[in-house]
């Protein structure tokens, strides 16, 4: 017998921001079914960004990332209770939709909807010596504390991989007094994310700061010296920097192991369409950093690993599951802050794309301007937030735009618009 949407048995398999508020918005749109939430943190579901930024730094506690009070997670209404299952995922029976856990008691979960927000693990690059236990990763809140803990007895970090993660972390590490070297394969730092310009004036502001960037180098081998020494190998020669910490911020790898006998999972996460389905287990949805969606404004599929996509698109599960009709389409949006610098990228800047710059980078607040076949496919703020909402629109209504006006900052974003 098929139950009413708002009483089905629902499994989300993560438990973090995403798979969170999921649950969260389940509740909040009426559903009465039994809602299961596993993973294996014994933390409450929370929120990711400050974990190499103010947890990091002492500035914020554990509690102020929690996605709702800790009494949500362990309400005793019957109508209310989220059943926190503190294990991961083994197995999914796709014929029985049955989920079996890796506990000591192989619990098994029967459902009617299965969500995916497992999000991803710390990627082990393929060097030797990475995989040392003693190397950190910062993925959760307990990476973020052990690595805070490094960092409070240490002089040198060096930190492989020089993307969002990496560069938030070596400037906190610059803020407590650690001198960080930062190896990146790439030419650049945040290379996904930022145009050129924007790229090397923050390279330049890391520098300022005592930070040591190698780029477009391969680190070779790690090695352990002593109890509290590594020697970081790197480039084609003999070179190597020491370090009392290291720490691998080298990207996430998708949680997915747990459906390789399936046909969900692909290479760069779950497969899904415009309503988070998957297209080949109707009852099976994804959100968040592993849910590669279909977006039908840049008609390609793009995973998202950002706070704004984990919530939104959390969001957007709840309300499909509840009865939404109408596809989910997220313009991408994140942000950063290093040195007192807010960086805001909305949209989707490509690297061949015309880069138009408002204002002086490094003299005030900044806006540098992507532009495609004469319209804005995205576009980076410093210090600059304000025009986010303007840009947004800009790059939604798909506007034609003219690169000299846009450079041209006596005149408005909103004139433009």
């Amino acid at each position: 017998m098929t139950l009413p949407a708002n009483q089905s048995r629902v499994a989300i398999v993560g438990a973090g921001h995403a798979g969170g508020r999921v649950a969260q918005h389940l509740r909040a749109l009426g559903h009465r079914g039994p809602i299961a939430l596993i993973g294996d943190e014994k933390h409450a579901p929370y929120e990711r960004p400050a974990l190499s930024k103010e947890l990091l730094l002492g500035e914020k506690t554990v509690a102020d990332l929690t996605l709702a009070p800790v009494g949500f997670w362990s309400e005793t209404h019957p109508d209310l209770r989220i059943d926190r299952h503190f294990a991961r995922a083994r197995r999914v029976l796709t014929d029985r939709t049955e989920l079996i856990l890796d506990d000591e008691n192989s619990t098994r979960i029967l459902f009617d909807q299965l969500v995916i927000a497992t999000g991803g693990t710390a990627r082990i690059p393929g060097i030797e010596g990475a995989d040392d236990r003693r190397i950190h990763t910062l993925r959760t809140i307990d990476d973020c504390l052990a690595l805070r803990e490094a960092l409070a007895h240490c002089r040198t970090i060096a930190i492989v991989g020089g993307g969002v993660i990496g560069m938030e972390v070596a400037a906190a590490a610059s803020k407590l007094g650690v001198k960080a070297t930062v190896f990146e394969a790439a030419d650049r730092i945040m290379s996904r994310v930022l145009p050129q310009a924007a790229s090397e004036w923050l390279a330049g502001v890391h520098r300022e700061n005592g930070v040591t960037i190698e780029a477009g180098v391969r680190v070779r081998r790690i090695e352990h010296e002593a109890p509290s020494s590594w020697r970081v190998y790197y480039g084609e020669g003999a070179d190597s920097v020491q370090a009392d910490v290291v720490l691998l911020a080298a990207g996430i790898q998708c949680a997915v192991d747990f459906l390789n006998e399936t046909s969900i999972a692909g290479p760069d996460g779950i497969l899904v369409d415009a309503f988070c389905r998957s297209p080949v287990a109707p009852w099976c949805y994804a959100a968040g950093d592993v849910a590669a969606t279909a977006n039908a404004f840049y008609g390609q599929t793009l995973r998202q690993e950002t706070w704004r996509n984990a919530e939104n698109q959390a969001r957007a599960v709840a309300e499909f599951i509840s009865g939404r009709t109408e596809p989910f389409n997220e313009l991408p949006w994140m942000w950063t802050d290093q040195y007192g610098f807010n960086i805001q990228v909305v949209g989707h800047p490509g690297v061949d794309d015309c880069t138009v710059t408002r204002g002086v980078l490094g003299a005030g607040p900044t806006t540098l301007v992507s532009i495609r076949e004469g319209r804005i496919s995205g576009a980076v703020m410093i210090n600059q937030g304000r025009e986010r909402r303007v840009l947004e629109r800009l790059i939604g209504e798909r506007v034609t735009v003219n690169a000299r006006r846009m450079a041209d900052t006596s005149i408005a974003l909103k004139e433009i618009a």
